[in-house]
């Protein structure tokens, strides 16, 4: 990887260093700024209620599914002659 001129102090820099490690000037990389993250905290939290969701769903259906199977027993017994 070829090394850049820092626009401050024109030291050779790494095009992938945030900042001029002798005067401490921002380096303007390519692609992605230093402070934009790949996974933010707003992704996490909706992957996480996304996966919650996904994992519950089916419990809160057979629960429901078992709830109406005993009302409609009971239905049943009560209504038998």
């Amino acid at each position: 990887m070829a090394l850049i001129d820092c626009p401050d102090c024109g030291r050779r820099v790494s095009p992938r260093a945030p900042s001029c490690p002798n005067c401490g000037a921002p380096i303007a990389a390519k692609g992605r700024p230093a402070d934009q993250r790949l996974v933010t905290p707003g992704l996490l939290g909706r992957l996480a209620a996304v996966l919650g969701a996904w994992l519950v769903f089916p419990w809160v259906a057979r629960l429901l599914a078992f709830l109406a199977g005993i009302a409609l027993l009971i239905v049943m017994f009560t209504t038998a002659r």
